[in-house]
């Protein structure tokens, strides 16, 4: 297996970093893959082994989600309708995109990364309402800078403190990163459906 300069950094790892990322924005998919933990996962090798590729394959991922998006919107657009009109939750999602991509233009492409679904189906809207893809492609470099770098920061300040706790973090981080990451996704699973059904459950009282 071809090892990078980093002893536990392998292409296969670095390869998952970038899929998470990608697969965590990308419409049908993101149901079901949940970048935050690439993205830790990527602040703590950055903490433990200076490893930039790994922080470097999850923005990479999350860029060219957003791009592949932007695309499917413009080239895809009866397609794109299809899925977004199919479920009443697609259905509001699609709305609040629209509404605040009318209101704030490429400042809704920048911060929509932090606004949940509304992320997953700004790329696609912008592409099907005709914005210039030169202004989508700086917002989303915004919006990836703002959305991942968070969570990699979050990640890298996590492995700090451990280490500052006499934690052995490399060590820990080399022998369970695959556990890690398979648990982050469960947690993260667990709790969107927590969420999803004590947010159908108020709005019913409502």
């Amino acid at each position: 297996m071809l090892i990078w300069p980093w002893k536990n950094m392998s292409v296969s790892l670095l390869l998952t970093l970038f899929l998470g990322a990608f697969f965590d924005a990308t419409l049908g998919f993101c149901f079901f893959v949940f970048g935050e933990a690439f993205f830790l996962m990527a602040g703590g090798l950055l903490f433990t082994e200076r490893a930039w590729w790994a922080v470097a394959a999850v923005f990479a991922g999350a860029y060219a989600a957003d791009q592949t998006g932007y695309l499917i919107g413009r080239q895809m657009r009866p397609v794109f309708n299809r899925f977004a009109l199919a479920k009443r939750s697609r259905r509001a999602a699609l709305r609040k995109t629209r509404g605040l991509l009318a209101r704030h233009g490429i400042k809704a492409v920048a911060v929509s990364r932090l606004l949940g679904p509304i992320a997953w189906f700004m790329p696609p809207v912008c592409g099907s309402a005709g914005m210039a893809w030169q202004r989508f492609a700086v917002g989303s470099a915004l919006g990836v800078t703002l959305g991942v770098g968070m969570f990699v920061a979050i990640g890298y300040a996590a492995a700090w403190g451990a280490g500052r706790g006499n934690v052995d973090v490399e060590a820990f981080i080399a022998a369970h990163k695959w556990a890690l990451l398979a648990a982050g996704q469960a947690v993260f699973l667990i709790a969107g459906v927590i969420s999803h059904f004590v947010g159908s459950a108020l709005f019913r009282r409502v």
